[in-house]
């Protein structure tokens, strides 16, 4: 491998890294991409180096195609919805 820099690609706040690129132009594009998809609030990029503790640095997040302020509110679980739960009753 070119470097033991890596990009992970983690679709919303909660879940398992999706991908992991050696570039970061191919992980941002590839984020970008992904925060259009159907149902996914938001696309985060993050670096690390492979084998070295703490070196977990956040790269950028994109919303609906569009890359945001660092630190701008993330969609999450409070996310607005149309007032019905899980279990499909009225909240």
């Amino acid at each position: 491998m070119a470097t033991d820099r890596v990009y992970a690609i983690r679709p919303d706040e909660v879940g398992a890294v999706e991908i992991v690129f050696e570039d970061e132009y191919l992980a941002r594009d590839y984020a970008r991409s992904r925060s259009t998809d159907h149902r996914v609030l938001a696309v985060s990029v993050t670096s690390y180096i492979l084998g070295e503790l703490g070196t977990r640095h956040p790269v950028a997040w994109y919303r609906s195609g569009e890359e945001q302020p660092p630190r701008a509110a993330r969609p999450g679980p409070y996310y607005p919805t149309d007032g019905v739960t899980g279990n499909g009753s009225r909240s």
